[in-house]
């Protein structure tokens, strides 16, 4: 049975946040999340001896805290596949950003495809000759710590470009004649409004 973070996938975690977010009661919550990290049917668990269920119960309390943080790794290898992360978000495509931007706002939930956006097979550009889900499905077999520092290495990296961006327009608002300043000021409107949706604040 998986009883800590480093064992614990991105996929499994899913399952277990859509089960947080049921309508099920406690009760059923903690069979269901026993069930997936026993690798169990709940019929299995709901069959368990009291004493067997309780044991297993106990090992489930690494949930309650925080999953400890790791480094962002430089390549990530799943089987015979190597996938890349986005470093320079100054040069990634319109289709990746606005997936990117897309997935961001659905939360937990579209996890796997947001870093699936980000993560790239080794010698490949984004969504040209590879299978997206393939890239999905391996990222969900990522440890849960691994999968969470890859996207806090991608909002720092969004959120460092878009600073970037922000001061070069700020220093020609300054520069510009009336008419270029406002269009200016409407882009750095939309660069923050951005900012907002993928849940940065400036």
């Amino acid at each position: 049975m998986i009883d800590n973070y480093n064992d614990l996938t991105l996929g499994t975690y899913l399952d277990i946040d859509a089960v947080l977010r049921s309508e099920a009661d406690d009760v059923e919550k903690q069979v269901r999340i026993i069930a997936l990290l026993a690798d169990r049917t709940e019929r299995d668990i709901l069959e368990l001896p009291l004493a067997d269920y309780a044991a297993l119960a106990a090992k489930t309390d690494f949930l309650r805290h925080e999953c400890p943080p790791v480094t962002a790794p430089a390549r990530v290898i799943v089987g015979d596949r190597a996938y890349i992360p986005t470093q320079d978000f100054t040069k990634i495509t319109t289709a990746q950003y606005v997936d990117f931007q897309t997935f961001s706002k659905e939360g937990t939930e579209k996890l796997a495809e947001l870093l699936s956006v980000l993560l790239i097979p080794e010698g490949k550009t984004y969504n040209e000759g590879y299978d997206f889900l393939q890239v999905v499905a391996d990222v969900k077999t990522l440890p849960l710590p691994v999968a969470l520092s890859l996207v806090g290495f991608f909002f720092a990296k969004l959120s460092e470009s878009t600073l970037a961006s922000l001061t070069s327009l700020e220093g020609l608002t300054k520069k510009g004649n009336k008419k270029n300043r406002k269009k200016i000021e409407k882009a750095l409107a939309q660069a923050r409004e951005m900012l907002a949706g993928v849940g940065l604040q400036m």
